[in-house]
């Protein structure tokens, strides 16, 4: 969908972007193809100079520009890109609280493959340079949440990118509610030692392993790591699900 996406060109609607689709141009090489008969002689050199960098992004894998120009209601059409590149991380943070008080201690990734974690007190240091390399991140209620207190606490962090927050996403596909209540809707299954657990049991774990629990770290770990690997699940169906509903013309 990434390729088929024209609303980040001036002057491109919603309506003009169907009309495109519905004429037989879902791609930027179609518009090219295509000779762009039917605008008006002053659009076409904007729409062709915003096609062919946008080409140019891709080829590249320097997704700056589509990141700046695209409005972020459709972040999601890039996630087959990201995803397929190595591009696309699902993120989960744990804290102390809930409160602008509290602290990061412990940031989750996942890239689809595998799984890093970032500890206070350990390699939470590390997190900048790990998430950089990304061009897409995957979170729930991660624009309220999750990105704040990364901007927050770790600012030399690079989180200027495609931002698909499933909270929002699925909302729009009739699914609401927390996480936990909506992964168990879709038949999401968590492990045995973590299932019924929830944000506040993960900060007590925290102080559990503060006070010398080791045990505690080591659950805590396996709730985060549970998070990020079903945001996978989680986007694989957002996906699908928004491509049928808003876009049957592909």
């Amino acid at each position: 969908m990434l390729k088929s996406t024209f609303l980040h060109v001036p002057g491109v609607g919603r309506l003009t972007e169907r009309g495109l689709w519905e004429s037989g141009i879902k791609t930027w090489d179609d518009f090219l193809d295509s000779g762009i008969h039917g605008f008006g002689i002053a659009r076409r050199p904007v729409m062709e100079k915003y096609i062919r960098k946008s080409l140019e992004c891709c080829e590249n894998e320097d997704y700056k520009f589509l990141e700046e120009t695209m409005p972020p209601v459709v972040h999601w059409r890039a996630y087959m890109e990201m995803i397929r590149k190595g591009k696309c991380c699902f993120l989960d943070i744990e804290t102390t609280g809930l409160s602008r008080y509290d602290r990061i201690t412990m940031i989750g990734l996942y890239d689809g493959k595998e799984t890093k974690t970032f500890i206070r007190g350990k390699n939470l240091e590390d997190f900048p340079e790990a998430v950089a390399k990304y061009g897409m991140v995957v979170t729930f209620n991660g624009k309220c949440f999750d990105v704040p207190f990364i901007r927050g606490e770790i600012p030399r962090a690079e989180m200027n990118m495609f931002h698909v927050d499933l909270r929002y996403e699925l909302g729009k596909l009739g699914y609401t509610g927390g996480l936990k209540r909506i992964e168990k809707t879709l038949g999401i299954e968590r492990s045995e030692e973590t299932r019924g657990m929830d944000g506040f049991e993960a900060v007590c774990l925290w102080k559990r392993y503060k006070m010398g629990d080791r045990e505690a770290l080591r659950l805590l770990l396996e709730y985060n790591r549970e998070d990020i690997v079903n945001l996978k699940s989680l986007m694989d169906f957002t996906y699908l699900k928004m491509k049928e509903k808003l876009y049957p013309l592909f």
